[in-house]
């Protein structure tokens, strides 16, 4: 992991909820700083718990950690997606009275923060534009939790799609989208996208697409280049991904279909790490010599139940073929919940063979 760590510029965590994903990505942020990189976390974790985890106040953005041993620099950021969805149209549009039209349509508001995909794309733009602003060293971005790896990569084209020239033409006069969108595409299965749409922006909703799809023309061209450019940072040889899983065998039958989807993708999966794989006391049976023949038993059952893991998790092995460096990390004896419990993972990682 040192050497991966060294050699990449963006670390991709992936994997579904639940897992330690938020946990993981900011160990493997902070052993980049001890390694004396600038690095910066990116999380869009629902739950926020990155914001726990390193301290961050409800509202701040890109914070400075120290201590911990680091010797570069660290900083953690809970990605806004409404606000990075509004940066993204500022930037892109060269005319401000349309920008400020944009940022208060009532669909624009639906699009950039309930849409499907919204909120992958918004997480992708800001790792993109954070890589950009050449600030950082190493950014680690912990995604959302997903069920295909795939959905979350393509976000950005599936949202540029949305935005292209030929649907937008449908839209820009009022009279033609009823007479000609509606008698040409209801059949299509876009009549329900519209009736939600229309539920979520009201009885105005004709006058508010109209009005959307005017108003986008100074952008939806940088939406479509970015989302080329966000697709070859995540290709490029710098960047790689770190699939994060648990022990069970749905959770390793999961691992085994995402890491297929990635390099399907033609992303460079270089790490899979299981999290939580056993526990501390395993390793420490000896220990329990002098304790009651119940505590014995039970230690011995629970070193059994632990020991036909092992089992599994070989025969998970040979099916992944070495498809990236499996890596198994101890079940903590607290839960990570501070700096200090993601310090004490991050020395793990490090050590993991």
């Amino acid at each position: 992991m040192k050497s991966l760590i060294e050699n990449s510029k963006v670390l991709v965590c992936v994997g579904s909820g639940g897992v330690g994903k938020t946990t993981v990505a900011s160990s493997l942020a902070l052993l980049g700083a001890q390694l004396g990189k600038r690095v910066l976390v990116l999380t869009v974790d629902p739950a926020q718990r990155l914001k726990t985890t390193m301290g961050i106040e409800e509202g701040q953005e890109a914070v400075e950690i120290k201590g911990h041993q680091i010797t570069g620099q660290l900083f953690a950021s809970v990605i806004d997606p409404k606000k990075t969805f509004d940066e993204f149209v500022m930037r892109a549009s060269s005319q401000p009275e349309r920008v400020k039209k944009i940022l208060n349509n009532k669909l624009y508001v639906q699009l950039s923060t309930t849409l499907s995909g919204s909120q992958e794309f918004t997480a992708l733009e800001k790792l993109y534009s954070s890589f950009e602003s050449g600030k950082y060293d190493l950014i680690v971005l912990d995604t959302p939790p997903t069920k295909h790896a795939i959905d979350f990569l393509k976000a950005p084209q599936k949202l540029a799609a949305l935005f292209t020239e030929g649907v937008a033409k449908w839209f820009r006069d009022p009279k033609a989208t009823q007479q000609n969108f509606f008698l040409g595409l209801l059949q299509s299965g876009t009549k329900q996208v519209l009736k939600t749409l229309e539920a979520l922006t009201g009885s105005d909703f004709m006058k508010e697409l109209a009005d959307f799809f005017q108003n986008i023309e100074q952008w939806q061209g940088q939406l479509e280049k970015r989302a080329g450019d966000v697709h070859s940072l995540l290709v490029s040889p710098t960047t790689s991904f770190v699939l994060i899983t648990s022990f069970d065998e749905a959770k390793l039958k999961e691992a085994e279909y995402f890491s297929k989807e990635i390099k399907q993708g033609g992303y460079r999966l270089s790490a899979l790490i299981i999290n939580r794989a056993f526990p501390f006391w395993i390793q420490s049976g000896e220990q329990l010599q002098s304790k009651s023949p119940k505590v014995m038993n039970l230690y011995m059952q629970m070193k059994d139940y632990y020991q036909k893991r092992e089992e599994s998790f070989s025969r998970f092995s040979i099916r992944m073929n070495q498809q990236a460096k499996i890596l198994r990390l101890p079940e903590m004896r607290e839960d990570v919940s501070d700096i200090s419990g993601v310090e004490l993972l991050a020395k793990y990682i490090q050590e993991a063979k």
